[in-house]
């Protein structure tokens, strides 16, 4: 999913962002030019300022996450543990059912996802390979006893008590 998401900015700014900015900045130059052909000047650079601020803003929103290993302080969980049910707390309403032979399930009620999982017990990630959707999530995971919170990079965490 992330390699999905950085080759998509990857083609946007390539093709949208930095042309369109070099656009914007000669059509600028072009209507800010009066009858006897001298710039203002002081209007140019802002707006050449406030063009590249949006190029840099956007070029910065595709850079690649911070290491998910970093963002959990390193820590290590054992894969056994995450075996069986969880049941969400708080504003979760979805159970998750982690199987010995790598299957998961994340059952909301409404919708029930299925497919399998991998686990890298030294990153401390989670990544959930949804076999509906073809979707792939990588999660930060903390375990402490019955308690998990697993997080995307992008995404708001997700807390869960075992069964």
């Amino acid at each position: 999913m992330v390699l999905i998401f950085k080759e998509i900015c990857s083609i946007i700014n390539k093709i949208i962002v930095i042309p369109l900015s070099i656009h914007i900045s000669i059509i600028i130059r072009y209507i800010t030019m009066d009858r006897e052909g001298n710039n203002m000047k002081k209007f140019v650079k802002i707006m050449s300022l406030v063009l590249m601020l949006f190029v840099v803003i956007s070029i910065s929103a595709c850079a690649e996450p911070a290491d998910t290993a970093a963002k959990t302080g390193g820590s290590s969980f054992n894969a056994a543990d995450l075996v069986g049910k969880w049941k969400g707390t708080g504003d979760e309403i979805s159970t998750l059912t982690f199987g010995k032979d790598g299957k998961y399930k994340d059952d909301a009620g409404i919708a029930v996802v299925e497919g399998t999982y991998t686990v890298d017990e030294e990153a401390g990630t989670l990544t959930v390979n949804e076999k509906e959707y073809g979707l792939v999530f990588v999660y930060s995971v903390e375990l402490s006893g019955k308690n998990l919170t697993i997080q995307t990079d992008y995404g708001v965490p997700r807390t869960f008590t075992k069964k």
